[in-house]
């Protein structure tokens, strides 16, 4: 009988040292989720941080296009209208010098 409480006593240190250690690498497990946990968090921070400059270079990319767009547009359009001016100065220098009328434009 003392044999049997012995072999008891040592099959219950035996559990308790198992239930320690599982809880010691249960407590590691936990401590190692949350610090993946944060580290995530962290990286989705500055995912959404890049993102949003990405968006503000963007829209100032789009900005400054627009503009340089609408300049050069401008500038056609002033360069057409003088060279429209010359084409009917010549035409009407060449009517003039001919004697005969200009002839009608088509669009």
């Amino acid at each position: 009988e003392r044999e049997a409480a012995e072999r008891e006593a040592a099959s219950d240190a035996r559990d308790a040292e198992r239930v320690a250690a599982a809880e010691a690498r249960l407590s590691e497990a936990k401590r190692a989720f949350a610090a993946a946990e944060e580290s995530a968090r962290h990286g989705q921070e500055d995912a959404e941080a890049r993102a949003a400059e990405i968006v503000a270079e963007a829209v100032l990319c789009e900005e400054r296009v627009t503009r340089e767009t609408e300049r050069i547009l401008r500038e056609h359009g002033e360069r057409w209208d003088e060279v429209r001016a010359h084409m009917d100065h010549v035409r009407s220098s060449l009517a003039a010098l001919t004697g005969r009328a200009p002839a009608e434009e088509t669009p």
